[in-house]
Formats: C-alpha cells, sequence, structure tokens
C-alpha cells in the first residue's frame, strides 16, 4: 500500500477514533463527501457569529451552545446567523 494512502487511512482512523464516530447516532449518508473541511470552515464562522452577535450588554451563560455540530455542515452562514440571533434574543427574554 503506498504511504499515502496508508496515511489518509491512519488519519481517517484516528480522527473517528478520537471524535467517537462510531458512537454518533448521525447517518453517515448525511454527511456529504469532504464535510471535515467544510465544517471547520463554518466552525470558524459561527465562532465569528457569536462573537458579534455577544458583542453587546447580554450575560450570556459561556457553556451555553447556539447550534448543533450538524448545523455547521448542512445550514447556510446566514441562516445560522439568523438561529443564532433568534435564540440569543429569546434567551435575553427569558431571563428578564
Amino acid at each position: 500500500m503506498p504511504y499515502e494512502i496508508r496515511v489518509h487511512t491512519h488519519s481517517a482512523f484516528a480522527l473517528g477514533y478520537e471524535a467517537g464516530i462510531n458512537k454518533s447516532t448521525v447517518d453517515g449518508n448525511l454527511v456529504p463527501p469532504s464535510c471535515l473541511i467544510t465544517f471547520v470552515q463554518k466552525r470558524i464562522q459561527y465562532l465569528e457569529l457569536e462573537e458579534t452577535a455577544s458583542n453587546d450588554d447580554t450575560d450570556m451563560d459561556e457553556d451555553f451552545q447556539f447550534l448543533q455540530p450538524i448545523d455547521l455542515i448542512t445550514t447556510d452562514v446566514y441562516e445560522l446567523h439568523k438561529i443564532i440571533k433568534e435564540k440569543k434574543r429569546k434567551s435575553s427574554e427569558r431571563k428578564t
């Protein structure tokens, strides 16, 4: 087996093992090819959106998650922004 294939196979195994993919309830058929790159890119965008959304005076719990990881893969960034804003609005209404 060529070296490159062994490296990719090992990387895929390590990622799957570390992430606990075998324990996941996500249907593998719903995960598009090359989604890891997309996931990382969207995660960076999500962090930027979350930072933008938290730049006001609203006190938010740092452990609060606005989205699930599957949302980051399957949802457009503009829709993610709407979801974050809406969840933040609802959260601030509950606190008042």
